[in-house]
């Protein structure tokens, strides 16, 4: 793990880009390319890179999101799992388990995305059910918004699939600036 000049860079672009994206579809709940976003930054840059993007990338928009700074809890839980997912990118990337767009990629790549994601609602719901002091009500409340973030993250990540690859030969190829 080097941190260059460059490497630092795309770590700024990347921490950028997932808050420039979720602005145009604010309105549209739970629907983002923040976690497709992180996991691509510690599949291409590494997994501590990633999650540093995930952290820094979740602490500017959590303090800069237009509905208000959230409790602490809640703000905890959102930066401790952009660092999980910026990590987990990178492990992805390590273990090799994709190297090719194929039919088990899509699959693993859906998958990522389900885990990442129940992961993060997971931990951003129990933080809402600390500040509100009840589990099982935030949890079931939580249902709807839960499925709509599911369902719209393995498209994502599935549809953007091939990106992550085309991303991944560039930067192998040291054409990824």
């Amino acid at each position: 793990m080097t941190f260059t000049t460059k490497k630092i860079a795309k770590m700024g672009v990347f921490t950028a880009l997932p808050i420039v994206l979720k602005i145009p579809i604010l309105q549209i709940p739970n629907v983002e390319f923040f976690t497709f976003v992180v996991f691509t930054s510690g599949f291409l840059l590494g997994a501590i890179e990633g999650g540093v993007v995930g952290m820094l990338s979740m602490s500017i928009y959590t303090v800069f999101n237009p509905y208000g700074l959230a409790p602490l809890p809640i703000t905890a839980a959102q930066v401790i799992s952009m660092f999980i997912i910026g990590v987990s990118g990178g492990v992805f990337f390590y273990l090799k388990l994709f190297r090719e767009v194929a039919l088990a990629t899509f699959i693993w790549m859906g998958l990522a995305g389900l885990v990442l994601t129940l992961l993060y609602d997971f931990l951003t719901n129990s933080g809402v059910a600390i500040v509100m002091g009840r589990f099982l009500p935030v949890m079931l409340a939580a249902i709807p918004f839960t499925l709509t973030h599911l369902i719209s993250n393995i498209v994502i990540f599935v549809l953007l699939t091939p990106v992550l690859f085309r991303l991944a030969r560039l930067e192998r190829r040291g054409q990824f600036a």
